[in-house]
């Protein structure tokens, strides 16, 4: 049980670790905004990652096997990622106010921390693939356990994570200036774009573009 735990720590940690559009918007809000917006961007993001988890390592999985769902949830990731490279972007060019002021956005902080997490579909196949092999590896206890510890130890390792970044980065806020803060902003709307390019890319590569190469195929042999 102790490896158990103590492995699906190190996992949650990693994972969250990750880089990706969940760690770059927390830094940006937490450099404009302290630790609470950070965190509270960092907690969404874990409490997506648990739905992804739940739906991973079910037979709920299956339902996201079907084009359309790729597709919607496809769509839908890369306009919120563009949506947040866009708002990252104007941040950049505001006036800028470093005084903290946190208690504005914190549910909607919190909130996307969950769409983003949600709409990275990197989610399914981690704990489709991952995940499920972790539990299925380990056999010598029944498999309620497996996951009841897997999800306590990930959440704890994840949540250590949350902690940690969101407690540095509202520490590392006093030393920044308002220029280098800009400055951060405009890579931040870059990585944001980035990140919804690489999610446009991977949903024309593996979904729409084997689909139209199918149907291509089947008018061509007819």
């Amino acid at each position: 049980m102790v490896p158990l735990i103590i492995t699906a720590c190190v996992l949650g940690f990693v994972y969250s670790a990750a880089p990706g559009a969940v760690n770059t918007e927390a830094l940006r809000r937490g450099l404009q905004r302290g630790f609470i917006p950070s965190f509270l961007v960092q907690l969404g993001a874990l409490l997506g990652d648990l739905v992804w988890a739940i739906i991973g390592l079910t037979g709920v999985a299956l339902v996201f096997h079907f084009l359309p769902v790729q597709i919607i949830l496809g769509i839908a990731g890369v306009a919120f990622l563009l949506r947040m490279a866009w708002l990252s972007f104007l941040d950049a060019r505001k006036p800028l106010d470093l005084k903290l002021d946190t208690t504005k956005k914190e549910h909607r902080d919190f909130t996307t921390g969950v769409i983003f997490s949600l709409a990275n579909p990197f989610g399914i196949a981690f704990w489709g693939g991952i995940g499920g092999g972790f539990v299925t590896h380990i056999a010598s206890m029944p498999l309620v356990d497996k996951l009841l510890f897997l999800f306590i130890g990930f959440s704890v390792g994840a949540f250590a994570w949350c902690i940690g970044i969101s407690s540095l980065v509202a520490w590392s806020r006093k030393f920044i200036g308002e220029k280098v803060l800009r400055g951060i902003f405009t890579l931040s709307s870059l990585a944001m774009a980035y990140f919804a390019l690489e999610m446009l890319w991977t949903l024309i590569h593996t979904t729409l573009y084997p689909l139209f190469d199918h149907r291509f195929k089947l008018k061509a042999s007819q």
